[in-house]
């Protein structure tokens, strides 16, 4: 008998099956999965990995949720496009998503087993795949029972090189489950922290100081930079929308690039205030619009309570000046309902204040401090 097209290059393709399933609830997507699915994709043709959602197990565990991580970053649309994302290079890998609540109520009705109707619709997505892939024992039975054509297979159960789950994962504080997650999974979950003030306030050492210490990113405000490059004040207010852009991408990528946390300079207000202040114009809506969509984890407002040094570039030396801005561009975030942590006290209190609320953002608690 010769040997099906199917099995011809599968043979030279070097891989053990043709198509394979692996599927689960993700909750979070951590590097042990992401270590047993390019190990599965090395010996399919085809990979299918089925995020499984609404199940009856995951909304019991987020229906009473108790864990440390935080549960936005368990919600669904995060962990289907971090798996996307970090899964997109590999070509025989595709990602489907996969809400379970109809299946299961209908076998509970019909008094059927709890996957009855979910494997059903697996084939139905997938046709009939070759091996379906596991790590729990217990699942493999499953399989062999509503798979007969398949192989069952279960995949490093007492988690030799990855000694880590999901439940531990959700147990644990963000700064510690943080080094768990694939590389496209944090991106999405870093924490993105402001801080604002006007000039001479003493933010942007304040900035480079924090990122130093937590080892990740931060944005200067580019107005500043464009200003500096031209050495004027204000370079015009043609040029304002663009530094509104222009801090936007710098966040962005920051964000990206980021070790838990980004520590972003200046936003979209303060380049509105310095138009009114420097070039006497009205207000800029563009800058509002970006306020009204920015989600910032933590905003410190930095009172003018540090020395004034002149750069060249800066204008008010007297103190009454310098705090009757600071009370202008408060209250205009104020006006917007942002929560401000005030900063105003001398430097070494403002760092202090300010690493001390971003360790409590990321999950440390008290004694952890040697686990930085």
């Amino acid at each position: 008998m010769n040997p099906s097209i199917t099995d011809q290059r599968r043979s030279l393709n070097s891989c053990k099956y043709g198509t394979g399933f692996f599927g689960g609830k993700f909750l979070p997507f951590h590097r042990g999965h992401l270590d047993c699915i390019l190990r599965c994709a090395s010996e399919c043709e085809k990979l299918y990995v089925v995020l499984m959602l609404n199940g009856d197990e995951e909304r019991e565990i987020l229906t009473d949720y108790r864990g440390l991580f935080p549960p936005q970053h368990l919600n669904a649309h995060t962990r289907e496009l971090a798996m996307r994302a970090e899964l997109a290079p590999f070509e025989n890998i595709e990602v489907l998503a996969y809400d379970c609540r109809e299946a299961d109520e209908r076998a509970v009705r019909e008094g059927k087993h709890p996957w009855f109707y979910e494997c059903q619709d697996m084939v139905k997505l997938m046709g009939k795949f070759d091996v379906a892939y596991s790590s729990e024992p217990a699942y493999a039975e499953n399989f062999r029972a509503f798979y007969p054509w398949a192989e069952a297979v279960t995949l490093d159960e007492r988690r030799s090189r990855y000694p880590i789950s999901a439940t531990a994962i959700r147990s644990m504080p963000f700064y510690r489950a943080y080094e768990h997650l694939p590389r496209e999974y944090q991106k999405l979950v870093n924490k993105k922290v402001l801080f604002t003030g006007t000039e001479s306030c003493g933010k942007s050492t304040l900035v480079r100081k924090l990122a130093a210490v937590f080892g990740t990113s931060f944005t200067e405000e580019q107005g500043k930079l464009a200003c500096e490059r031209v050495g004027l004040s204000s370079p015009g207010a043609a040029l304002y929308p663009q530094f509104v852009h222009a801090q936007v991408m710098a966040d962005v990528q920051a964000v990206e690039k980021a070790n838990m946390v980004a520590l972003c300079d200046t936003d979209a207000i303060v380049t509105e205030f310095y138009l009114k202040v420097l070039e006497e114009r009205a207000g800029l809506p563009l800058a509002h619009e970006v306020a009204r969509l920015n989600s910032w984890n933590l905003v410190f407002f930095v009172e003018p309570t540090v020395p004034w040094v002149a750069d060249g570039l800066r204008m008010s030396d007297q103190q009454h000046e310098r705090e009757a801005q600071a009370r202008m561009l408060r209250e205009t975030y104020e006006q917007l309902g942002y929560r401000l942590i005030t900063l105003d006290g001398d430097y070494r209190q403002n760092y202090e204040r300010a690493l001390h609320e971003i360790r409590a953002l990321l999950g440390y608690r008290e004694g952890d401090e040697g686990e930085e």
